[in-house]
């Protein structure tokens, strides 16, 4: 987290890298990008470490990991090796979604994340500035407790959640027979479902594991605040799964550009991306973009559609400011379909630094193309 006072030795930085990433943002004609390639324009060559954006590189720092103390807990080491337990991964981010200087006042956002069954781990924490935002001493495993305050920017938590199968709790009970005699009988008690809760003084949520697995949320507060919820489950299988999540800038024609990072489902930044989207001559949404390496190594091509979110408050102001939600294919260098991708974008009025996040997988069943009538219409909760 950044609050105002430390921000302003970097906010000089930021300014002379806004100046200069707004070019890089924009358009061009000498980029070689377009909307009417195969790829966008894109091409399957190495990088510099993260396209030589010194931003994004300092973005990717400012994510702690974290050695969960947890994880010498006898009892929570019973359920993290437990084959039948379910793995979900959970990125929270509270705070200002899209930077924003203006803001003078903190706002406290301590609080807890608990499950009712299992067995919680924190991976990674984001943005947690030292001396103001930590984590309190773990004493249950399933509970997650924070010290936290946001102004300008955001704070978040990465943490992995294993959640045992139902066990059935066998009760003895006497019930008189037909000749009035006590005889014994075996009730069965299941427990309730597993719930997760986020538990903050401007926002509380509890989620089931179904929507955990396909969590894709972000919710905007009256102050300007908002929490970005993204989840996923993480199969026992080779099916590669993680996030994928960082800056959206839209334009005043209806286009954008965006960069930010990949990360696998331990939650370590495994390479970058670079992208644009917008409308080509048929009418169509298109998106593409790029994927490298932390080294700068081509990983793949990103191509999809998008769409925003329908105009609530009747001008173009909010409309830019809605955003609404992608989805897509990943291809290797020989062009073969390898993965999938879908997500959500924000985008800050008028070319300012918006935010997106997404979901990724590789090596699943074949990733299809969506339809061009409807390109969301058969989103499921199977990704």
């Amino acid at each position: 987290m950044r609050t105002l006072g430390t921000m302003l030795a970097v906010l000089v930085l930021l300014v002379w890298a806004t100046g200069c990433s707004e070019q890089a943002l924009e358009p061009s004609a000498t980029d070689g990008l377009n909307l009417t390639d195969e790829f966008g324009g894109y091409t399957a060559t190495a990088e510099k470490p993260a396209f030589g954006d010194e931003t994004l590189l300092a973005e990717e720092e400012e994510e702690q990991e974290v050695d969960d103390p947890i994880l010498a807990s006898p009892a929570a080491d019973s359920i993290i090796n437990d084959p039948m337990s379910g793995i979900f991964r959970l990125r929270i981010v509270w705070g200002r979604l899209e930077l924003d200087t203006t803001v003078t006042e903190l706002t406290d956002w301590s609080g807890s994340l608990s499950v009712t069954r299992g067995a919680e781990v924190v991976r990674r924490l984001i943005r947690f500035e030292e001396g103001q935002d930590y984590l309190l001493e773990r004493t249950d495993r399933r509970l997650v407790e924070w010290v936290s305050y946001t102004s300008v920017h955001n704070d978040g938590i990465v943490v992995d959640l294993y959640i045992p199968p139902p066990r059935p709790i066998m009760d003895t009970i006497m019930m008189p027979d037909s000749m009035g005699h006590d005889s014994m009988m075996i009730d069965t008690i299941w427990p309730d479902p597993a719930t997760v809760t986020f538990e903050t003084g401007p926002y509380t949520r509890t989620f089931t594991l179904a929507e955990l697995a396909a969590l894709d949320t972000v919710v905007e507060l009256e102050d300007g605040n908002a929490i970005a919820f993204h989840g996923l489950r993480i199969p026992r299988t080779s099916c590669r799964r993680g996030f994928l999540y960082g800056e959206w800038s839209a334009d005043e024609e209806g286009g954008a550009r965006f960069r930010g990072m990949f990360t696998n489902r331990a939650g370590d930044v495994i390479g970058f991306v670079k992208g644009h989207a917008g409308t080509d001559d048929d009418g169509r949404r298109v998106l593409f973009g790029k994927w490298i390496s932390r080294d700068g190594r081509f990983e793949g091509f990103l191509r999809g559609s998008w769409a925003p979110h329908p105009n609530r408050h009747g001008n173009m102001e909010a409309f830019q400011h809605a955003g609404g939600r992608f989805r897509g294919v990943l291809f290797n260098a020989d062009r073969a379909p390898i993965g999938e991708f879908r997500g959500r974008y924000f985008s800050a009025p008028w070319g300012g630094q918006g935010f997106f996040q997404a979901r990724w997988r590789l090596n699943c069943p074949p990733p299809m193309e969506p339809p061009e009538d409807d390109p969301f219409a058969d989103l499921d909760d199977g990704f």
